[in-house]
């Protein structure tokens, strides 16, 4: 849902703009409450009426009622004929035990509440960060400290898991020895273990927390290829190994520049030849997805740390320079966060987009070439169909085919409802390019390309023979191809930077172009 709280226009002067905002607490006091409460526990059995989780509860069937519609209205609960259940995202993160239990995350975010408190007096006063109460513990304090990690690394599972498919996307090589510093509980490295089980790694981070992660993670099978070191961020004390991959995971925003620059040059110094520096945190000035996260979270940081910080890519940048870190790719996750990966060498510092990534993606296909090109560069000409009617000994015999495929005007009025079309380019066997080419849609479709509809090349491969008299057999993998709807293959391909052209022997090599619309 869209919370009217985010919606910030400096050109409003209407007063409710003021009003979403001084009430934007309600919606997370709405959460808190529900898991305070169990709600999703309760619901997670099953549908139930509001009579019978009365009973069942002894809670005011007034107050409860009242608090069951808040919560469906957003979108946590649903309900169908007076029956109560949980939305898909509660009952994928919100029920406690679950897979994806996330409910001690979410509650940290309420014990943090009292540090908000603050902020007037941090502005006016530098008042230094939270510390440790004086009456605290030895105990509570290492209680404290177990249920940070915990959440924490309950965080770095989503983030490591999308980390992992954006990294095969740009086709990184496996890595063979790997150093996480200031790695929490090791969810980092467990993944990228998972995914490359050939590899090892060295998790890092101080004494406490390193205790921690033995009561999280008590089975000797989840340190399998991890070894564990305990030691100050600041200054690491290892043995000299070089390491493929250097993983920095919301380690830089907790320090100030000096401090932040050092932990980049002992990444620095890590690494073996071609190596990469992994850093995965917010940005202050990029807002593609999360509008303002990342200034909210620079004030997290400003009243909950001594001097850390959410730093600007620009200033970023400078880092990764001053300690010859001077080529990197930036890309941001489909969450809140960005991945930076750095090296050394003298590539400079570039910016992936989201239609950047895409192309990175139809690589992984296996497609030789992907590019993202605007819609309006897509060739649609009137000579392309009288091509296929008088030049192919298959017209009309395919149902994906002229006369059967859309014609010119049609193609052009589909075109116009598009604003980008992803152009790749394969081998044969015409069956695997086609194949390919439904895998590589339907990836777009599921990652939220919902108009997503793919074109192919040539006569369709599903089935050896088409019987055009008769209904398609295989409608939903069957696709026309970019000339049977009159594209003009050759100029669109020139556009995109393809060259082509017609093979001339039966010695040439066949290259087929296909062709994603998304939108």
């Amino acid at each position: 849902m869209k919370f009217p709280y985010r919606d910030t226009d400096p050109a409003r002067e209407g007063f409710q703009c003021l009003e979403d905002l001084a009430t934007a607490y309600w919606y997370s006091e709405v959460l808190f409450a529900a898991l305070e409460l169990n709600i999703f526990e309760r619901l997670a059995a099953g549908p139930v009426s509001l009579p019978d989780l009365t009973v069942d509860t002894g809670w005011d069937p007034d107050g409860l009622g009242r608090f069951l519609a808040t919560l469906i209205g957003l979108g946590l609960v649903v309900e169908f004929d007076g029956l109560f259940s949980n939305g898909p995202l509660a009952d994928r993160y919100l029920v406690p035990g679950d897979a994806d239990d996330s409910c001690d995350f979410i509650q940290y975010r309420r014990y943090l509440l009292p540090h908000w408190h603050r902020l007037s007096r941090r502005v006016r006063e530098g008042a230094t960060a939270n510390e440790r109460p004086v009456e605290e513990s030895t105990e509570a304090y290492r209680k404290r400290v177990i249920a940070y990690v915990d959440v924490m690394d309950r965080q770095a599972v989503f983030k490591a898991g999308e980390t992992l498919d954006r990294l095969e996307n740009l086709q990184t090589a496996p890595p063979r020895y790997i150093f996480d510093l200031g790695g929490g509980a090791g969810s980092w490295c467990r993944a990228l273990l998972k995914r490359w089980p050939g590899a090892r790694a060295v998790l890092f981070d101080l004494p406490e927390v390193m205790e921690a992660t033995g009561k999280l993670y008590p089975d000797p099978e989840d340190w399998k290829g991890i070894e564990r070191v305990a030691g100050d961020v600041l200054s690491p004390c290892i043995k000299c190994d070089r390491f493929d991959l250097v993983i920095l995971s919301n380690l830089l925003h907790v320090y100030g520049e000096g401090e932040a620059t050092a932990i980049l040059d002992t990444a620095a110094r890590r690494l073996a030849s071609g190596g990469t520096v992994l850093i995965h945190d917010y940005l202050l000035d990029e807002h593609d997805v999360v509008p303002l996260k990342g200034s909210f979270y620079d004030l997290h940081m400003m009243l909950n740390t001594y001097n850390g910080r959410i730093y600007r890519r620009e200033a970023l940048m400078g880092m990764l320079d001053a300690v010859e870190l001077r080529k990197s790719l930036t890309f941001q996750l489909r969450s809140d966060t960005w991945i930076i990966l750095a090296q050394h060498g003298e590539g400079g510092h570039e910016y992936l987009n989201r239609l950047d990534m895409l192309t990175a993606k139809a690589r992984r296909f296996g497609f030789s070439f992907a590019r993202v090109i605007n819609a309006k560069e897509v060739c649609v000409r009137s000579w392309v169909r009288l091509k296929c009617r008088f030049g192919c000994s298959r017209y009309g015999l395919c149902h994906t085919c002229p006369p059967h495929a859309p014609d010119e005007e049609t193609m052009e009025k589909v075109l116009s409802e598009y604003t980008h079309a992803l152009l790749v380019q394969g081998t044969p066997p015409a069956k695997r390019f086609h194949d390919q080419l439904l895998e590589l849609e339907k990836h777009l479709f599921l990652a939220g390309y919902t108009k997503a509809l793919a074109f192919g090349a040539g006569p369709c491969p599903v089935c050896p023979e088409c019987v055009t008299g008769d209904p398609c057999r295989f409608p939903e993998k069957a696709r026309p191809s970019m000339e049977a709807s009159g594209v003009d293959v050759y100029t669109t391909a020139e556009r995109a930077g393809l060259k082509i052209k017609p093979v001339g022997s039966d010695h040439g090599y066949v290259k087929y172009v296909g062709l994603v619309l998304i939108d």
